[in-house]
C-alpha cells in the first residue's frame, strides 16, 4: 500500500473498529466483490438493502464482499491529498482491483453519485469503453427503470436480492472463462432478472418517444423481476452496527415487504406485490433477544401497523428492557398498545401521511384514509405520551385543485389544534411539522402516465400553505426543493439518452444548467403526459402487474373511485398472484 494512502486506511480502520458485524476475509481463492453505495457512509449504513447484499455474499465461503461509499467531508481531503482511486472500507484496496463491482442504487438522484464513483474508481462512465471488472447494478431504482444508466452499466440484476443474487453469482463464477459478450448473452438466457442493455436496441420516433425496444435473437422481450416468497423471517435485517450513524446502533428488522393498500402514486406498493407481511412470531426471537440486552429495535415495512400482533410484540420488547422505533404507520391501523410502546421507547415524533388535504383527492389517490382516522390517530399518539407529530403531504397530485390546498390548510389547523389540546392535558405542548413534497410520477404505478405539475404551480401552492400557516404556534412547515423533484422525475421516466446528463451532473453542474449542456428537455421527460399506447422505457420489465390493470386504476382515479386493498388469497385483478 503506498504511504500516501495510509491516512485513508487509518480512517477506514477507525470506522471498522467502531462497527460490530463487519466481515474481513482473506481475498485469496475467493470471488472478490466490491459493493458500492452511491451516497455517504452515514446514508448507506442505514440502508437495509446494502445489509442484505453484504450478508448474502459474505455467508458464502467462496466469496467476499467489501463496501465502498461516496467520499464524505471526512474522506474528501484524504482522497485529494493522496490521489488514490476509490478504495473499499474493509481492506482499503482499489475498487477496480476486484473481480466484480456491484452497485446498490435506491434513489434516482443518487445516479450522478454513481457516475462520480465509477470515474473516481478508474472504471469509466460508459460500458462500451470500460476496461476492468464488470459493473452491475441492482436496487429499487433499477427495478423501476434502469434505462437512464443503460449506457453506463454492463448489466443489471432486477428483482429482490434474496432470490436473484445467488443465481447471478453462481453463473458469473461458472462463465468466467468466456468473453464478456458471450457471457452476457448466456446469463441473459439463464439467470433470473438479468438484463444486459447492450443486448437490447432502442429506437426513437421523430417526436422523441420510444419507437421500439428489441432484444437480440433468442433473448426474452421481457425480463422478469423475481420476488422473494420464502418465510417472513428471511426478510432483510441489519448485520452491522455502526455507532454515530442514523439507525446505526439499532437492529433493523424488515417485518413486511410491499403494501396492499394500493395508493396510486406508490411504486413500492406495486412492484413488491403481492405484499409479504410477517407475523409478530416470525420476528420475536431476534427482537426479544436484542431487547434483553437493552438494545434498540427498528421495525421496517411500508406499514408496520399492518403486521399481525405487532402491538403485542412492541409491548414485549419494552417489557424485556428494549426500545423500538417504526419506519411508518397508517393512521387507520394505529392501536393504543403500539402507541404506548413507542412512547415508552421515548419516541418523540411519529409520522402520519395523509398525502392530500381533501377527501376527494385522497379518494383519487386511493389512500383509504379519512379525517376521522387521522383525528383518532392523533388522539391515540398524544394520549399515549408521544409529544410530536409529522404530517406528510404531496403537492401537484393528479386531479389536484386549488380547493384541495385550502382543505389541506384546514386539515393541518384542525390536527394541530388536537395536538395542542391533548398535549396540554399531558402537561406539555407538542409540535407539528408539515412536510410538503412535490408529486413525482413513477413507473409501474397507475400514475406513470401522468405529468409532473409545473414547477411554477408547485412553488405557488407550497408558498400558499406556508403563508396560511405562518405564525401558528408549535407548527413548522418544510418543503423539498421542486427543481430536485423535477430531476427525480426526469431520471425516473427517462431513457438511455440521459447518459450525457448524468455525466455532467456528476461533475457538479446544477441540474438547471446541466439540462442545457446535455441537450435534455426536462419538459419532455418530467412534465409530459404519456398516451395509453406509448411504449415506455421500462415496459420490458415484468413485475407481474398487468399494464391494463394500471391503466384501469388511472381511469378509476379520474372518477374518484377507490379500489379495494390487496387480497392475495382471493383477488387476481392486478396479475401479481396469477
Amino acid at each position: 500500500m503506498p504511504s500516501s494512502t495510509w491516512p485513508l486506511a487509518q480512517h477506514h480502520r477507525a470506522l471498522l473498529d467502531a462497527e460490530t458485524g463487519a466481515v474481513v476475509k482473506d481475498p485469496g481463492g475467493r470471488l472478490n466483490v466490491a459493493l458500492i453505495f452511491p451516497n455517504t457512509y452515514q446514508v448507506g449504513m442505514a440502508n437495509l438493502g446494502l445489509h442484505a447484499i453484504y450478508r448474502i455474499i459474505n455467508q458464502r465461503s467462496d466469496a467476499l464482499c467489501e463496501r465502498a461509499f461516496l467520499p464524505g467531508r471526512a474522506e474528501e481531503p484524504l482522497y485529494a491529498k493522496s490521489g488514490a482511486p476509490l478504495l473499499t472500507l474493509e481492506s482499503s484496496r482499489p475498487v477496480a482491483s476486484f473481480d466484480l463491482v456491484l452497485a446498490s442504487l435506491c434513489f434516482e438522484n443518487d445516479a450522478p453519485n454513481l457516475i462520480k464513483m465509477l470515474a473516481h474508481a478508474g472504471l469509466g462512465t460508459r460500458r462500451a469503453s470500460r476496461r476492468g471488472p464488470w459493473v452491475v447494478a441492482g436496487g429499487v431504482y433499477p427495478m423501476l427503470n434502469p434505462e437512464p444508466l443503460a449506457e453506463v452499466m454492463d448489466a443489471f440484476v432486477l428483482g429482490e436480492a434474496e432470490v436473484v443474487l445467488e443465481p447471478f453469482l453462481e453463473a458469473f463464477t461458472a462463465l468466467g472463462g468466456l468473453g464478456q459478450e458471450e457471457a452476457l448473452r448466456a446469463m441473459a438466457q439463464r439467470v433470473p432478472g438479468f438484463y444486459a442493455p447492450s443486448l437490447y436496441q432502442a429506437a426513437y420516433a421523430p417526436d422523441g418517444t420510444l419507437a421500439s425496444f428489441t432484444p437480440e435473437e433468442g433473448l426474452p422481450p421481457q425480463v422478469a423481476a423475481p420476488k422473494y416468497r420464502g418465510p417472513a423471517a428471511g426478510l432483510a435485517r441489519s448485520v452491522i452496527s455502526a455507532p454515530g450513524v442514523e439507525f446505526g446502533e439499532m437492529t433493523l428488522i424488515e417485518v413486511g415487504r410491499g403494501c396492499g393498500h394500493g395508493c396510486r402514486f406508490c411504486a413500492a406498493g406495486h412492484i413488491y406485490r403481492p405484499p409479504r407481511l410477517g407475523q409478530a412470531s416470525d420476528f420475536a426471537p431476534l427482537a426479544l433477544a436484542t431487547a434483553a440486552q437493552g438494545g434498540k429495535l427498528g421495525l421496517v415495512s411500508a406499514a408496520v401497523s399492518d403486521i399481525e400482533d405487532v402491538a403485542r410484540l412492541a409491548g414485549e420488547i419494552v417489557a424485556a428492557g428494549g426500545s423500538l422505533s417504526v419506519s411508518s404507520l397508517r393512521a387507520d391501523r394505529l392501536s393504543p398498545e403500539l402507541a404506548a410502546a413507542l412512547a415508552a421507547s421515548r419516541h418523540q415524533t411519529v409520522a402520519l401521511a395523509p398525502e392530500a388535504g381533501s377527501q376527494r383527492l385522497r379518494d383519487i389517490i386511493n389512500k383509504h384514509l379519512d379525517q376521522d382516522d387521522l383525528g383518532r390517530a392523533v388522539e391515540t399518539l398524544i394520549s399515549a405520551g408521544v409529544p410530536n407529530l409529522r404530517l406528510y403531504f404531496m403537492v401537484g397530485l393528479p386531479g389536484e385543485q386549488e380547493g384541495d390546498i385550502d382543505e389541506l390548510i384546514d386539515l393541518v389547523r384542525s390536527l394541530r389544534q388536537q395536538v395542542v389540546s391533548f398535549s396540554r392535558a399531558k402537561g406539555h405542548l407538542g409540535r407539528v411539522t408539515v412536510s410538503l413534497n412535490a408529486f413525482v410520477p413513477k413507473p409501474f404505478t397507475p400514475f406513470q402516465w401522468e405529468p409532473m405539475a409545473p414547477l411554477k404551480l408547485i412553488k405557488a401552492r407550497v408558498k400558499k400553505v406556508q403563508k396560511a400557516l405562518a405564525g401558528a404556534a408549535n407548527l413548522k412547515v418544510i418543503s423539498d426543493v421542486p427543481k430536485y423533484a423535477r430531476l427525480q422525475a426526469v431520471l425516473a421516466r427517462g431513457d438511455r439518452r440521459l447518459t450525457p446528463l448524468l455525466e455532467i451532473l456528476a461533475q457538479g453542474l446544477p441540474a438547471e444548467r446541466a439540462y442545457g449542456e446535455a441537450g435534455v428537455d426536462p419538459e419532455f421527460f418530467a412534465h409530459r403526459r404519456r398516451e395509453k399506447d406509448e411504449l415506455l422505457p421500462w415496459d420490458f420489465i415484468d413485475h407481474g402487474i398487468s399494464r391494463d390493470y394500471l391503466w384501469n386504476e388511472a381511469e378509476r382515479s379520474r372518477t374518484q373511485k377507490q379500489s379495494p386493498v390487496c387480497a392475495p388469497d382471493t383477488c387476481r385483478r392486478c396479475g401479481a398472484c396469477s
